[in-house]
């Protein structure tokens, strides 16, 4: 048994559970994100030339950051502590927060594109793979938020139970937010495009041509605010951006569902694409008509599911219609379109099972997919395309708590601003139940305070893989630092530390 000793009247300390790393037992324990600390170029124009004209910083949200941020002209973004400031404020900006003790982080504020992908086959399928056409329905008990282009409101097919949440400059009305709304929301009118949960309300929060890391947060946030319960991201990036993993994470934290395309780059070596590779996002990736990977769709070990993405019939305003019969619908392909089908079938999966959680959702989606490409889960299909009868009758697994909890400034009230409740106070026993995966959920932090002149035992049994434990400190801030302790022990044997104060 291993004792470490604390001081004081109450000893603060974060237990931090995790799959087994790769690298020796000497790496720290594994993080999901790293705080970039980026700043513009200084003296090198042509480095300068390139970098984009806003920056992004993260600072400690209160009332000082703000006085600095009015002295630099920063523009407060949704994520609690986000700035976007201009190019040239940006390293004083930075610094003078820096000065304070606040500054957590600086990046630029970079670029996402839309996952379409406009080389459509000749003939239209897609919702029949997922939907059988006898199954009828539940009423809708969810909204399914869409941050892109504006949908159409004045589309048969998707402008009766669209609303937009914002207006303003930059925000357009392009193709692509309509598309992806026909294929999540479609009506059963008779004409036009039949999504997969026909008529579910949809938000529609208005992206511009050029999609920013800063707007794209902004809009996750506001369609948490207006409710909704799950939320499409039809777009990404091979570059991450920590603003906008903040802007997902706080939105899985308010307990809803973000799903999003995981890339049309398998014929450019498959880079990762962000936000479908962060932790806690359903990444879908794209099928052609024979249950076989589209050919653009990206492979990598964050695909969780697949649905029907190539060569869709989908719905545009007839203004953009350009196939040469204006009629508002065209056929298209991307896991773009692959992403909202699934979007739509988790909210007819919610609507019908109202006591999951998000992570419920997703993981019954997963567990009940049907499997297409090689045998058991791949990385070009994750766990197969999903299929909403087995969804529908598949049993509820159980939930992981207090998540998103990846790091330690997700627990201890920097990025949410209320810190997690201790899971242990000195009470003599408490089981918790959770899981870690490498991908979709690679660190579980908790909170524990240990009493004057007590001791905690920390045991982890692994049920299944191999999970390590690790101790902090109260006062740590990243998971990069040293640990107080670590017990790394193979596979299912298990690892305990006991902590003294």
């Amino acid at each position: 048994m291993r004792k470490l000793i604390g001081v004081g009247t109450a000893l603060a300390a974060t237990v931090v559970l995790c799959p087994a790393a790769q690298a020796a037992t000497t790496a720290p324990p594994p993080r999901p994100a790293v705080l970039p600390m980026v700043l513009p170029s200084a003296g090198d124009v042509r480095a300068a030339a390139a970098e984009p004209s806003q920056w992004l910083v993260g600072a400690r949200p209160d009332a000082r950051t703000a006085a600095v941020a009015r002295r630099f002209g920063a523009r407060r973004l949704q994520v609690a502590g986000a700035y976007a400031v201009r190019r040239d404020r940006a390293f004083a900006f930075a610094a003078a927060l820096r000065r304070g003790g606040a500054l957590t982080y600086a990046e630029p504020d970079s670029s996402l594109q839309r996952r379409s992908a406009l080389d459509a086959n000749p003939a239209g399928w897609g919702r029949g793979a997922v939907v059988p056409p006898t199954l009828a329905p539940p009423a809708a008990q969810v909204t399914v938020g869409i941050a892109d282009d504006f949908v159409d409101k004045a589309h048969p097919d998707v402008g009766p139970q669209t609303r937009w949440v914002n207006t303003g400059p930059g925000a357009v009305l392009g193709s692509h937010g309509t598309e992806v709304a026909s294929a999540v929301s479609g009506l059963a009118n008779g004409t036009g495009v039949e999504g997969i949960f026909p008529g579910v309300p949809l938000l529609s929060y208005g992206l511009g041509s050029d999609i920013s890391c800063a707007d794209a947060a902004n809009g996750v946030l506001t369609l948490v605010d207006q409710k909704a319960s799950v939320i499409n991201l039809s777009f990404g990036s091979a570059s991450e951006c920590f603003t906008l993993y903040r802007a997902v994470q706080a939105a899985y934290g308010a307990g809803t569902l973000v799903v999003a395309a995981g890339g049309n780059e398998f014929l450019q070596g498959n880079p990762p694409s962000f936000p479908a590779s962060w932790p806690h996002v359903l990444s879908v990736a794209a099928l052609q008509e024979s249950l076989q990977p589209a050919f653009f769709s990206s492979a990598n070990a964050a695909i969780d599911v697949a649905a029907p993405g190539q060569a869709l019939p989908l719905a545009v305003p007839v203004s953009l219609d350009t196939d040469g019969t204006p009629d508002g619908v065209m056929l298209d392909s991307g896991t773009s379109f692959a992403a909202p089908i699934v979007a739509g079938a988790a909210a007819w999966l919610w609507s019908a099972r109202r006591s999951l959680s998000n992570g419920q959702v997703a993981d019954v989606l997963r567990s009940s997919a049907q499997d297409v490409g090689e045998a058991g889960y791949d990385p070009q299909t994750g766990y197969g395309m999903v299929n909403l009868p087995r969804a529908l009758a598949a049993r509820t697994p159980a939930d992981d708590p207090l998540e998103p909890n990846d790091e330690i400034t997700f627990i201890d009230g920097t990025s949410f601003q209320q810190p997690d409740p201790y899971v242990w106070r000195g009470f003599p026993h408490r089981p918790l139940r959770a899981s870690v995966d490498t991908i979709e959920d690679p660190v579980d932090v908790y909170r524990i305070q240990v009493p004057a002149r007590r001791q905690a035992r920390i045991v982890l049994r692994t049920t299944f893989g191999d999970a390590d434990l690790f101790i902090f400190g109260g006062d740590a801030r990243r998971l990069g630092q040293r640990p107080l302790a670590r017990s790394e022990r193979n596979g299912r044997a298990t690892d305990a530390l006991t902590l003294t104060n």
